[in-house]
């Protein structure tokens, strides 16, 4: 922790980029303490934050549209049929907007949304320009949160390393869900 923020500190924009592509929310807290101690500018560091999430979320469509063949292979190991498929993508294709923007939203699970849409091709300018929308709602507010509420950066991280836990273990939750569920299958097959 105090390591990313001596960084921060040191190389200001140059290191603020990179940090935001792989934690963009606990980065942008920090970086919103550090305009209100001065040490960075408000007017160049928002847009740093704004490029460097929309970066990540474009590696993750990228990843989701050139690797949805090998993905789709993995479905039928799940349990998910070509029906349940076709009906996720008819939803997610009817609802994108909504779908990317939770995606954005929820911390942890997140990441499958936004790779889902660069599977089902969602039009990428679409894409960008939801995700850009939602970047600059979201990061302004943890900006301002880092700015007004910083000096307890430490006591935010808990609370946010408390809700990725929280996030995680419904996610495992899930996995065990289905996992239990192929066995079922597969025992009632037997």
């Amino acid at each position: 922790m105090a390591s990313v923020l001596a960084l921060l500190i040191t190389y200001k924009y140059l290191i603020l980029f990179p940090i935001i592509v792989i934690e963009g929310p606990f980065a942008t807290i920090v970086s919103g303490f550090l305009v209100s101690l001065g040490i960075f500018n408000v007017f160049i560091a928002y847009p740093v934050i704004i490029l460097g999430d929309l970066t990540s979320d474009s590696i993750f469509y990228f990843i989701g549209r050139f690797s949805s063949a090998s993905l789709n292979k993995w479905t039928l190991y799940f349990g998910v049929t070509p029906e349940k498929l076709e009906k996720a993508k008819k939803y997610f294709l009817e609802n994108s907007t909504k779908a990317i923007i939770t995606s954005k939203f929820v911390h942890g699970i997140g990441v499958s949304g936004l790779m889902t849409a660069g599977a089902l091709k969602i039009p990428y300018l679409k894409y960008a320009r939801v995700c850009l929308l939602t970047d600059v709602l979201q990061f302004g507010v943890l900006l301002a949160i880092g700015f007004f509420f910083g000096h307890a950066y430490k006591q935010i991280a808990v609370y946010l390393n408390d809700y990725a836990k929280i996030i995680s273990a419904v996610a495992i939750l899930i996995v065990l869900f289905i996992l239990l569920k192929i066995y079922m299958r597969q025992k009632k097959a037997d």
